[in-house]
């Protein structure tokens, strides 16, 4: 496990070296060791858009992209709402090194997505398997 002060250090030349961008951010990511990188995006140090962008290489949306930006990636361990779909929600969480989008009504989940658009799989989940 790195010291916070040093994982502090790395999280703070990784997003100056990125300058905003989203995507240079992501590619500097993929070249860290796995380890850290695992540790930094379940931090504090980054935030849950981030480490959304950072697995699944997209933007998630105005409103979702806004929720994200204000929670911090530690979160993401305990799932932070993406967006709802009808009377669902779509949960953004990390798990053992993997992002996914569950479905859920609160009270029960219904399935979960990973991978390359997970979240329009979840949506359309919701619209044709749900609503």
């Amino acid at each position: 496990m790195t010291d916070y002060e040093h994982l502090a250090a790395i999280a703070d030349d990784l997003l100056e070296r990125a300058d905003e961008d989203d995507t240079r951010l992501a590619r500097l990511l993929d070249g860290i060791d796995p380890e850290v990188k695992a540790e930094l995006l379940t931090s504090d140090l980054l935030n849950a858009y981030q480490v959304y962008y950072y697995y699944f290489r997209e933007d998630p949306g105005e409103l979702p992209a806004e929720r994200l930006m204000l929670t911090p990636a530690s979160e993401t361990l305990r799932g932070v709402l993406l967006d709802e779909v009808e009377l669902f929600s779509l949960v953004f969480l990390c798990e053992k090194g993997r992002a996914e989008i569950v479905v859920t009504d609160g009270e029960q989940e219904y399935r979960r997505f990973a991978g390359k658009n997970a979240r329009t799989a979840a949506e359309n989940y919701v619209l044709e398997e749900l609503a």
